[in-house]
């Protein structure tokens, strides 16, 4: 798993690829962890872009879930770029898709207000 994070005037856009595991959502965690600090610091938004993710194991997926409810308890919200592929597959899998919020592309999760 590779990251990239990007500090934009009213987001923290972290960029993931390759695979989410058990092995590797510790990783998750802690730049999920760093983003949150960063995004707090001036009231931004997270945007998670996990386009080029090939697999998403159940670790990732309670890696989300408990960011998800971090952003929710201290309104910093977490928007996750999904539009497609293994990371959409095991979202919509759990239902995780109908709590966490989900977007296309990084560009459409930036613009929602």
């Amino acid at each position: 798993m590779e990251t990239k994070t990007e500090l934009r005037d009213d987001a923290v856009v972290l960029e993931v690829t390759g695979e989410v595991d058990s092995y590797t959502s510790p990783l998750l965690h802690e730049h999920l962890d760093k983003a949150f600090t960063q995004a707090a610091e001036r009231k931004r938004v997270v945007v998670l872009d996990m386009t080029g993710v090939d697999f998403l194991a159940s670790s990732g997926l309670s890696v989300l879930v408990e960011y998800h409810l971090r952003g929710a308890d201290h309104g910093t919200p977490l928007r996750v770029v999904a539009p497609g592929g293994s990371s959409l597959r095991a979202l919509r899998a759990t239902t995780l898709n109908e709590l966490i919020q989900l977007y296309d592309s990084v560009e459409q999760a930036l613009t929602r207000r």
